[in-house]
């Protein structure tokens, strides 16, 4: 099998434009009145939103499976808790090398995903037990997905690195360094 790591970068707003969007109020208000601005962000959705809380149990950093939507924008916010990593490569119609993957720690930011962004299944809680996020995706890419295991989707598509002889590990190194100076 062969093993490809995958450092943590930063996250900043030019650091995912290939990605998405970080979730973040900067530049001008989209509008507001007095005591309150408000950023509008470009979801879209196909059919119905659908906004959940997800929890991400702590596991290895090993990053198995990856999808890309194909008729949803998504959403992460981190709820509290510990920082998480996510792992995303550019919206492309056949699955990204594994080398061109980018492992970005959430510290209390969220993130808005291109349609078509490749992205691991999961988020890897940085420490403790798990980290709980809001979740913004549509009823029709999540409904084909959990009521139909095993069957191929059509809204989404999965790529598994294992699979194909792959081990793709987060080299949580440098977060390690940082907590243990």
């Amino acid at each position: 099998m062969r093993r490809v790591a995958l450092p943590i970068s930063p996250l900043s707003a030019e650091a995912f434009a290939p990605y998405g969007r970080v979730l973040s109020p900067s530049g001008e208000r989209d509008t507001g009145r007095e005591g309150y601005d408000i950023w509008i962000q470009p979801f879209a959705a196909e059919s119905r939103p659908r906004l959940q809380i997800v929890r991400y149990h702590a596991r290895p950093f090993v990053v198995a499976l990856i999808e890309r939507h194909l008729h949803v924008t998504e959403a992460r916010q981190p709820l509290g808790g510990p920082p998480a990593i996510i792992v995303v490569a550019e919206p492309s119609d056949t699955p990204p090398a594994p080398e061109t993957l980018r492992a970005f720690r959430l510290d209390g930011e969220g993130v808005l995903f291109h349609r078509g962004t490749w992205h691991a299944i999961d988020a890897y809680p940085e420490h403790g037990s798990h980290a709980d996020f809001l979740f913004l995706s549509e009823e029709a890419t999540v409904n084909e997905l959990f009521d139909n295991p095993g069957r191929a989707p059509r809204r989404t598509q999965v790529h598994d690195f294992q699979a194909a002889g792959i081990e793709l590990v987060i080299d949580a190194n440098a977060l390690f360094e940082r907590a243990n100076p």
